[in-house]
């Protein structure tokens, strides 16, 4: 009986041990789950199909907070949640200099001052320098316009089940009868804001420029469309 005992007591110390490393490996910050090592943030985008964004940079700085503020607005997020996995690097502890995990991706920056620094990392063709962004050019627009197109636009499907294109219309088809509805460009301009009345519903879309444009709802989805 003792023995049994035992290993049921030893079972559920080592999950919860499991558990508090776990949690460790991950943290929650703006609206946002933060992996804080490589390999797992690597595992979780290629296990998703999704790219990594690194973000170095440091909890006890406010030009990191700018930058963090500006990854949890709209259209950022949006782009964000649905292609990215984030892994977030301490500056203080993994100096771009002396840490190989970092230092591949950040060693040709120039960054002044030392930190922060967002980088666009494909995990199927990784690229020393490839989609690297200085902090310095991190306003909302330049940040949309480079974590967008870094995404492949090959993946836009012409008629999605929520928001397509057909003729000069942007069609909607949701399961939300009305909702807020947000055009935005590649640089992250607003293009058009409406109500969605109805289940299905069009809106004209002859006055918005020409090529991808992004369709966001407060109903929590987003879709990209392309007008020709």
């Amino acid at each position: 009986m003792r023995r049994i005992v035992y290993f049921v007591f030893l079972g559920l110390a080592l999950q919860v041990f499991s558990s508090e490393i776990n949690a460790q490996n991950t943290m929650e910050s703006g609206g946002f789950t933060w992996y804080l090592t490589k390999s797992e943030a690597f595992d979780a985008a290629r296990s998703q199909g999704k790219q990594v964004v690194l973000f170095w940079g440091s909890l006890s700085c406010s030009r990191c907070e700018w930058v963090k503020k500006n990854l949890a607005s709209v259209p950022v997020v949006s782009v964000l949640k649905e292609n990215y996995i984030l892994w977030f690097s301490d500056a203080k502890e993994n100096h771009y200099k002396t840490s190989a995990d970092v230092s591949d991706y950040l060693s040709h920056l120039e960054i002044s001052p030392p930190y922060p620094a967002v980088c666009a990392i494909d995990t199927s063709d990784i690229t020393v320098g490839h989609g690297l962004l200085i902090a310095e050019q991190s306003t909302v627009s330049t940040l949309y316009a480079m974590l967008n197109g870094f995404v492949d636009n090959e993946q836009i499907v012409s008629r999605d089940a929520r928001a397509y294109i057909s003729g000069n219309s942007l069609m909607l088809e949701s399961d939300f009868g009305e909702e807020v509805i947000h055009v935005y460009s590649v640089t992250g301009s607003l293009v058009d804001r409406f109500v969605k009345t109805d289940y299905s519903y069009s809106r004209d879309v002859s006055a918005y420029p020409k090529g991808v444009l992004l369709v966001n709802s407060n109903s929590g989805w987003t879709r990209k469309i392309v007008v020709r």
